[in-house]
């Protein structure tokens, strides 16, 4: 409706005053007795014109009104323009969506241009939690609707392979590892001859063994304990290591031995990362590895550019890039004393390698406890010569599990936090990623795993859903018992929709298109739920009040039409969630 009216007004610019590109705002008015729109196109033109405002609204109006699409043009002062639409402008909606579907909804604002949204970027030290999960949903709604809208998207997963994490991820293993051979050293699984047995002098192979393991535990001990991964899913990998390799890990010299299960540990939870997200409905189109930026020199080459510009410079033993001249509060360091790089020096490479990517647009989304980190990045960006905007982040806050009214803390698999996967096998797919975008995402979310449980009204996704598997029962009660395919496409009278909740309904859809529109642009992704529970309470009060299976085969029809655009809206809007679209429940 906004985009039509905004066309029609620019086409009486362009004829009435020989303006065009003219901005101004069209939206709808506080109060409906108002009309279906306002405009303030009058004031921006009298500026323009060098006249009264509102006799250039009179002028306009008067242009508007011979539309036979608006009922009335009206204006109110000081300058406004009121616009209400005809019944024949809503009919042609309603029959738009049954013709076009869900390209009835859609406007090409992205024009092809490039956007890379780079979302989850877990660290592959353990399994994910909710908190990674709800930034999952955040980065694949933002997708789906800029994918939806015009945009070439790019889903992307950084993977913080490099750094002193894999390194601890490979000593927290090898330490449940040792413990897991002291296990079974005690329980006697090497307990049979070739182990308790040795030429006189010579240890028994089971000696070398204990030996061998005490000899690790003192050296990685109290990095472990300082530092180390406490889940049970690092003994979980523990022993798969010990199925795989049994005692030859402890054939190898430490530093080997770290490595190897940290690469060990690394592949293992990426895949299953991989393979939590999958079951998410969330998949990447490219896995970017840190690693890679220091494999290829990319984090020596990019610090070696920003010296050349002289924006690097040397203090007390380290090397600091000057981002207090881009906006930061203070400098940062890139090169640490012990010559090694910050993880900072590697996110300037990356997201420098974003931009020679070619993206018009890049969208990261971080944990909210990143909040401070994004002057400093956007000021790394601009001394690249790359415009600020160029980065949006999107801040999202952590969840908190709540069970018969008290929050849950613990979690058997991961030991400090409940993990994704757990909550997925709980109560599926659908429900969390409905209600994970509820609120906005930088303000923390309660999450009530009874209620997200429930099958009933309280329950936002099972309401949503049932309105959808409803609507699909109609048509095949009707199928079964008026023989009509109301799947298929038929001609249909939408002027027998004349009462006002009928009408009503077909303007709310026509409404639905500007408002999905506006949340692609602004990506307030949390409106997404409010729209269809609004659209499902429409929905539920027109078939209590008015019967479908009418005996007026015609009047059956146009009710059957209205149903179906709504069904077609409520798909369009778990489409945009990435929830399932239910026939039956």
């Amino acid at each position: 409706m906004q985009g039509y009216l905004k066309e029609e007004l620019q086409k009486v610019l362009k004829e009435k005053y020989n303006l065009s590109g003219v901005e101004f705002k069209v939206q709808r008015p506080k109060r409906k007795e108002f009309g279906d729109l306002a405009t303030n196109v009058a004031f921006i033109l009298s500026k323009h014109l060098k006249r009264n405002p509102f006799e250039i609204a009179q002028e306009l109006a008067r242009e508007l009104g011979k539309n036979p699409s608006f009922e009335s043009v009206e204006v109110a002062k000081p300058a406004f323009i009121n616009v209400r639409f005809s019944k024949d402008y809503y009919y042609g909606v309603l029959k738009d969506i049954l013709t076009k579907g869900f390209d009835y909804f859609r406007e090409n604002l992205g024009l092809g241009r490039r956007v890379q949204v780079e979302y989850v970027s877990a660290n592959p030290t353990g399994p994910l939690h909710l908190g990674h999960g709800r930034g999952a949903v955040v980065g694949d709604v933002i997708s789906n609707l800029l994918e939806f809208y015009g945009w070439d998207v790019t889903r992307e997963y950084y993977i913080n392979d490099a750094g002193n994490q894999i390194r601890m991820l490979g000593i927290s293993i090898l330490y449940r590892y040792l413990e897991l051979m002291l296990s079974l050293i005690y329980e006697g699984a090497y307990s049979s001859q070739s182990y308790l047995f040795a030429p006189p002098g010579e240890a028994t192979k089971k000696d070398k063994l204990y030996a061998r393991i005490s000899e690790l535990f003192r050296e990685i001990g109290e990095e472990f304990e300082q530092n180390g991964y406490r889940g049970e899913y690092i003994k979980e990998l523990a022993q798969k290591v010990y199925d795989l390799y049994r005692e030859q890990i402890l054939e190898l010299p430490k530093e080997e031995a770290i490595t190897f299960l940290s690469e060990f540990g690394l592949k293992e939870m990426l895949e299953e990362i991989k393979r939590d997200l999958e079951d998410f409905g969330i998949t990447f189109d490219v896995w970017f590895s840190e690693k890679s930026l220091y494999q290829t020199r990319y984090v020596e080459k990019t610090l070696n550019y920003l010296r050349e510009k002289g924006l690097l410079y040397e203090k007390d033993g380290a090397v600091w890039f000057k981002t207090t001249e881009f906006g930061d509060d203070k400098d940062r360091v890139v090169i640490k004393k012990d010559g090694s790089y910050t993880y900072f020096a590697s996110d300037i490479a990356y997201h420098y390698n974003k931009y020679l990517r070619g993206f018009h647009k890049v969208i990261d989304v971080w944990g909210a406890d990143h909040h401070g980190y994004v002057p400093r990045v956007k000021a790394a960006i601009k001394a690249f010569g790359v415009p600020e905007n160029w980065l949006d982040v999107e801040l999202v806050q952590l969840v908190k599990l709540f069970r018969d009214g008290k929050e849950v803390k613990m979690s058997k698999r991961a030991g400090n936090f409940v993990t994704l996967r757990e909550l997925l096998d709980e109560v599926g797919k659908d429900v969390i990623r409905f209600w994970f975008i509820t609120k906005r995402s930088d303000t923390p979310l309660e999450f009530d795993i009874d209620k997200a449980k429930e099958e009933s009204s309280e329950n936002p996704v099972f309401y949503v859903q049932y309105a959808h598997a409803r609507i699909s029962g109609i048509f095949r009660e009707v199928l079964n018992r008026k023989g009509f395919d109301a799947e298929v496409e038929f001609e249909f009278k939408p002027e027998l929709l004349n009462s006002e909740t009928e009408l009503e309904l077909i303007k709310h859809l026509a409404t639905l298109r500007d408002e999905l529109i506006s949340i692609a642009q602004s990506r307030e992704i949390h409106l997404l739920p409010n729209l269809a529970v609004e659209l499902v309470k429409r929905f539920h009060y027109y078939y209590n009040h008015y019967r479908v299976m009418v005996d007026d085969e015609e009047l059956m029809k146009a009710r059957l039409a209205l149903l179906k655009a709504i069904r077609t809206a409520l798909r369009l809007i778990f489409h945009f969630i990435g929830i399932s679209a239910p026939e039956r429940m």
